[in-house]
């Protein structure tokens, strides 16, 4: 896979993440990074006391996998 194919699909799996966590969640912050078969995408949540939440992503479908 292309290093430009990675930033896209990076910038997409963290889109697909703001997207379901801002519904629920004031995020800080966002980190992705490739696992292999999915991009684990890390944020920061609340303000006091900031919390952090992953959520991995199938890096075929872009479907949510689960998070905690």
């Amino acid at each position: 896979m292309s290093n430009l194919l990675i930033d896209a699909d990076k910038q997409i799996a963290i889109k697909i993440a703001a997207r379901f966590l801002e519904q629920h969640h004031s995020v800080t912050a966002y980190h992705a990074s490739f696992q292999g078969d999915y991009w684990l995408v890390t944020a920061r949540v609340g303000l006091f006391p900031e919390q952090i939440r992953k959520v991995r992503i199938d890096a075929k479908n872009g479907k949510i996998i689960d998070y905690t």
